[in-house]
């Protein structure tokens, strides 16, 4: 007899979620499972092919899940993407984004298109103290990562807004290795075709590598014949913890995931870091695409935060720097607290034209 794989999900997701339902909807241990609910789960999203087969194996497909979280919900502007998202993953589509309200222990968010209104999709699940995952980038203005982040320190939420380029081994181990050091300057390089839906993973590895090993960026300047093809150059500028500055590059361009290359006194040809696919399963899995996974579960299960609140908005910060140079500044570094707080960047992609998905966002939920 075949094993309709499907419903035997599926009757075990129920299953198990009858549980905590007698338990009042608290998890009794990490080994219970971890009910995710996914939105912006189809259009330009990390969820569709990258982050949902590593919870939800697919039929017919050679997927082993590589987490202990299963998505039960999901919701997509397009509700006919969500439909199709629900059937390949065997999770149950809703018709408002709200509508996994006490159905779920987490969020998940995968997409692109929807940042300028996260903090619209996010404010139930934030106020209701769930574990957030957000997709980079996190918002189109300080103003709304503000808001998203005092909400959820108000009412104890988690969240992780990550990039592929920042929670892998190399980038971590860049991170620990730069703490303490006299960095003299670095170069970075990461694959780019948009600057807000691609050059985001260098602007967070830069971020993630060297900002956090102690030495903050205070300003940006992007040059590029425009932001949506390569080449683009990127030059922060950083204070280390004794006030001295330093610089550094990243090249935005075609064919590379990530790299960067740290100068200090003692290593003065560069310390290499280098983000690599894997060859083979699991590591074509393991290397690049589960990490962000794995970090939000042990986020979910632990209320252990990797970057802190501070942190997340200096990322921001420095992204919509970035924003500022190119846009308004003719390439000219832009300091970071020389971003208004209410000023937004654009969302729409002149390399995916007619795309039908702000314009349904602004539709639903006005102008971003």
């Amino acid at each position: 007899m075949k094993l309709d794989r499907r419903k035997f999900l599926g009757a075990a997701l129920a299953s198990e979620a009858s549980a905590l339902a007698a338990q009042g909807g608290k998890r009794r241990s990490p080994s219970d499972v971890f009910r995710v609910g996914c939105l912006n789960v189809v259009t330009y999203s990390h969820l569709n092919e990258l982050w949902a087969p590593l919870m939800n194996p697919r039929d017919n497909q050679k997927d082993a899940p590589l987490t202990g979280m299963r998505i039960t919900h999901c919701w997509e502007i397009d509700p006919d993407k969500s439909a199709q998202f629900a059937r390949t993953f065997g999770c149950t589509a809703v018709r408002n984004f709200d509508d996994m309200l006490g159905k779920v222990d987490g969020i998940i968010s995968g997409g692109y298109y929807n940042h300028p209104w996260n903090h619209i999709l996010h404010q139930p699940y934030l106020e209701a103290g769930l574990p957030n995952l957000i997709n980079r980038p996190f918002a189109n203005s300080m103003a709304k990562a503000r808001r998203m982040v005092e909400m959820a320190q108000k009412h104890g939420a988690k969240i992780l807004v990550p990039s592929s380029h920042e929670f892998n081994d190399p980038i971590t181990h860049a991170k620990a290795w730069a703490g303490g050091k006299k960095i003299l300057c670095y170069n970075a390089t990461n694959s780019f075709d948009d600057y807000p839906s691609h050059g985001v993973h260098g602007v967070y590895l830069v971020c993630r590598a060297v900002a956090e090993s102690g030495s903050p960026v205070v300003s940006v300047a992007y040059q590029a014949r425009n932001w949506y093809s390569p080449p683009g150059v990127l030059t922060f500028e950083h204070r280390d913890p004794q006030g001295r500055p330093f610089f550094g590059t990243l090249h935005q361009l075609a064919g590379s995931w990530g790299t960067i290359q740290i100068h200090t006194p003692e290593e003065y040809g560069g310390k290499d870091f280098l983000i690599q696919t894997g060859t083979g399963y699991p590591f074509n899995r393991t290397e690049i695409w589960a990490p962000p996974v794995w970090v939000y579960q042990y986020m979910a299960l632990y209320g252990e935060m990797p970057q802190s609140f501070e942190q997340i908005l200096h990322k921001t910060n420095v992204f919509l720097a970035g924003w500022r140079s190119i846009l308004d500044q003719g390439g000219r570094p832009v300091r970071l607290e020389e971003v208004p707080e209410e000023w937004e960047s654009p969302v729409e992609l002149p390399t995916h034209p007619g795309d039908p998905t702000v314009s349904l966002f602004r539709k639903k939920f006005g102008k971003e």
